[in-house]
């Protein structure tokens, strides 16, 4: 779970929450919020804690079991992740209303995050990444997509 890698590599860094997030330049107490489950870390915020720890984004929500380095991103760019949704999308032939429904998100939203409009929450993302067996590293552009995740 994304929450029990946040607190187990702080800890293996010999970190607090309060060094983790100035490193991050949030306050305390929002760090803690994240870590213990309570708020939902921005995907942003996601990709510099994968940068500083110098592992994926999968690793961090649990959907790898290996800390692997994956290549480092200074910001999400919303044009790949757009792009790799409405690929995604289109090659396993789904409407934008199919799959909004399928992440539990609306139509108008997923048509957003497809659009470039707003970049996906995290929440959406860790959907869409557990329901499509789809790396977020991918998503945002850290990986290449494989076969099985065109389809």
């Amino acid at each position: 779970m994304m929450l029990d890698r946040l607190k187990e590599l702080r800890e293996y860094y010999d970190k607090t929450q309060e060094e983790i997030a100035n490193i991050l330049g949030v306050d305390r107490t929002t760090y803690t919020g994240w870590e213990t489950g309570k708020d939902m870390i921005p995907f942003g915020k996601l990709n510099d804690l994968a940068n500083y720890y110098h592992t994926s984004l999968d690793y961090l929500i649990g959907k790898s079991p290996t800390k692997e380095e994956v290549e480092k991103l200074a910001e999400i760019n919303i044009e790949i992740v757009s792009k790799n949704l409405k690929e995604f999308r289109k090659s396993n032939n789904l409407t934008q209303a199919k799959l909004a429904k399928s992440i539990t998100t609306s139509q108008s939203n997923f048509n957003k995050y497809e659009n470039g409009k707003s970049l996906i929450t995290t929440y959406y993302a860790l959907e869409f990444s557990r329901k499509y067996n789809y790396s977020l590293d991918t998503l945002v552009g850290r990986k290449k997509k494989t076969k099985k995740q065109n389809k």
